[in-house]
Order: C-alpha cells, then structure tokens, then sequence
C-alpha cells in the first residue's frame, strides 16, 4: 500500500483533531501528514520515530550549552522539529500500526527533552546573558533547573496516583475514574486546554525559537519556571484532593 498526506489526514480522529493546540491544528499537524507518508512507505514504525525524536531533544538542548549563537538557534529548531515528530508518531500509531510500549516510547520522548533543555538555556543565559538577565547571574540556573525538576516531578506524583488507583479500582476498592488527559470526551475540559496551548505543543516551542534568535531566552526560562512549577503544584494538590474522596474506605478493603 503507498501512503499518501491524505491518507492520514482522513483517518485522523475527530477528538484529537479537537484535542490538538491551534498552533499544532494549523500548522504542525498538517506538515506531520506528509513526514508520516514518507515515514509509512519507508516503513519507519511509529515507536522508531519516537525514539529518534527523544535523541533529537538531546541534541537539541544540549546545542544551548555552546557559546555560539548559531548552534543555539539550531538548538530551538530542532526542538520545533521534536514537536513535529511528537505528531507523526501518533498519524503513524493510529492509522498504521500500533506497537508495544508505543505510549512508553512517545513518553520518554517529552520527558528527556523537557527535563534537559530549561535547565540548558538557563545555563546559556548565565554565561552570555538573556534580555533583561546580565551573564552570571546564578539563580537564572536555580529557576531552569526547578523548572526541569518540576516538570518531571508532577509527571512522577501523576504516574504513582494513577498506577495505584488502578490497583484499587481493579480489587474493586475505589469504583473508576475518568481521566481528561486520556479521556476522548474530556477534549473541551478548561484545564487540559489551558495546559496544552500554554506547553511545548502549544506556544512554547515556537516561542523559544523567537526568543533564542532574539537573545532573550532569560523569559523563557522564566516562563518554565512560572509554567511548570504552578502546573507541578496545581496538579499535585488536585490528585492529593482525589484522595481525600476514599477517607472513610476501610483498611479491610485494601
């Protein structure tokens, strides 16, 4: 079979059309269907893409640790590349062949990239300065690392609920729940709307391309700390909330 941009354009689903962030909707989304085409014929799986992304947000964040203007611009385009391939291995999963531990390989992928690349442009800015931030100034570093820990801190207090929600509801302890991350009817949710656009899929990728070519990457990694601290709060409390619901469950249940 020769896969066309079509092809995946049709089979994509209505709700993650809907889910997408308008900039990923209008504009990475429809240049993912013909990476995905040539991806397909070349027969390149889904899960091979997700890894060479993963590689290439190594890449990526690490060019923002040299002292040339250049590299660190390649650095922030090849970070737009990522969020590219983030979408060709879903057109390839859902209308090619999906794979074993596909949601693992498109996992890692953000996890490597988010938890290098604040704390790398906040050492790029400590050395060479950003728009408002003079060179040497260290908390700029304190603020991308928390930004990094954060990041990957919220995404391991979600994992361990989620895992052990799942034990509970399983032996019957604790009846299901819906998840609006995963969830296809929860698309429209405020909060999952907020945290896509205001992401790596959403303006942030494009943004840090403009502020690295404009040397003002002190605001973006002023904004991952504001981002991703908030989130990695507002995310933990609400979970810890979720708990709260199953006090008077007794301990003969568990």
């Amino acid at each position: 079979m020769k896969y066309s941009a079509k092809y995946f354009k049709d089979n994509m689903p209505e709700w993650k059309r809907k889910k997408d962030p308008i900039l990923v909707r209008f504009f990475y989304r429809p240049l993912s269907f013909y990476v995905a085409a040539f991806a397909a014929n070349k027969r390149i799986s889904a899960n091979s893409v997700s890894y060479f992304s993963g590689a290439l947000g190594v890449v990526a964040a690490l060019l923002f640790l040299l002292n040339n203007h250049a590299a660190q611009i390649a650095g922030a385009i090849l970070i737009n590349v990522w969020l590219l391939l983030d979408c060709v291995d879903g057109n390839l999963a859902r209308s090619v062949r999906k794979q074993p531990f596909g949601e693992f390989a498109d996992g890692i992928s953000s996890y490597i990239l988010v938890g290098l690349m604040c704390t790398c442009m906040a050492v790029s800015v400590y050395f060479n300065g950003g728009l408002f931030i003079l060179s040497g100034s260290i908390w700029i570093v304190l603020l991308g690392a928390f930004a990094s820990e954060a990041d990957t801190l919220m995404r391991l207090i979600y994992q361990k609920y989620t895992n052990t929600a799942k034990s509970l509801q399983d032996a019957g302890v604790i009846p299901f729940e819906v998840d609006k991350h995963t969830d296809h009817s929860q698309v429209s949710s405020f909060r999952v709307r907020v945290e896509l656009e205001l992401g790596l899929a959403g303006i942030l990728s494009p943004a840090i391309l403009i502020a690295t070519i404009f040397r003002a990457l002190d605001l973006i990694v002023i904004y991952c700390f504001a981002y991703y601290v908030s989130s990695c709060i507002v995310s933990s409390l609400l979970h810890i909330k979720k708990t709260f619901r199953y006090k008077d469950i007794s301990m003969d249940k568990r």
